[in-house]
């Protein structure tokens, strides 16, 4: 059962964890036409798949509606931040919440990430007509050219970056006694040396795919310069 300076700690590592994500919001913001990408849902993913999705979601909520007060899209970009995060990470600490593992992780982001592409596809298809003023036909011309790989960058970036830095930061909030272990190791029924190698093996995709949409997005940015 949990003390009262439990619950106090827990709390206030979610809220730091709030104050981290609009921060980063803030420093890592890449404006593509009327889109915005940055790693906010990174940090709130962690929270969430810490804590479990009630924090997460937490997380996902509140630091849209803060940053609502300082952005200049107004209610359609708090919508589409709602929308984007509260999938993203609702779905990813649920899956992760009922499957501790690595590969759990894996599938859990994984899924996330491809939840909120589909979900994002159908916001801006009814939801950017009337914010950009434009005809529906126009949004879906831009689906392809524009929305679907921006999302999709986005959302596997996220996923990317997630899977590199969760466990470093799982291991440092356990050492602070925030909670009691996860037991990932104890699920995987391998040895410690199989997770080991698992866990390098997730961390090398994870670098890779990172890699890899970096560089799609750097050759998509020099190619619209140079073309």
């Amino acid at each position: 059962m949990k003390t009262n300076s439990q619950r106090v700690k827990r709390l206030t590592i979610i809220a730091l964890f709030c104050a981290m994500s609009f921060i980063v919001s803030l420093i890592f913001p890449i404006k593509v036409s009327f889109l915005t990408l940055d790693f906010k849902d990174t940090v709130s993913a962690i929270c969430g798949m810490f804590f479990g999705p009630a924090a997460g979601l937490f997380c996902a909520v509140v630091v849209p509606c803060i940053e609502f007060t300082f952005s200049d899209t107004g209610v359609y970009g708090l919508i589409m931040n709602l929308i984007s995060s509260v999938a993203f990470i609702g779905v990813s600490s649920l899956i992760y919440k009922y499957k501790r593992s690595i590969w759990g992780a894996v599938i859990a982001l994984l899924s996330g990430a491809l939840v909120t592409v589909a979900l994002m596809m159908l916001a801006n298809l009814y939801i950017t007509p009337f914010y950009m003023v434009v005809t529906q036909d126009t949004v879906i011309s831009l689906i392809p050219k524009l929305i679907l790989p921006f999302n999709l960058v986005k959302s596997m970036l996220n996923a990317s970056v997630t899977m590199l830095i969760y466990k470093p930061i799982s291991r440092l909030l356990k050492k602070m006694g925030v909670a009691k272990a996860m037991g990932e190791n104890s699920k995987t029924g391998g040895s410690a040396s199989a997770v080991s190698k698992n866990g390098a093996f997730i961390a090398s995709v994870a670098s890779a795919v990172l890699c890899i949409v970096l560089l799609v997005v750097l050759f998509a940015v020099l190619g619209g310069r140079l073309g």
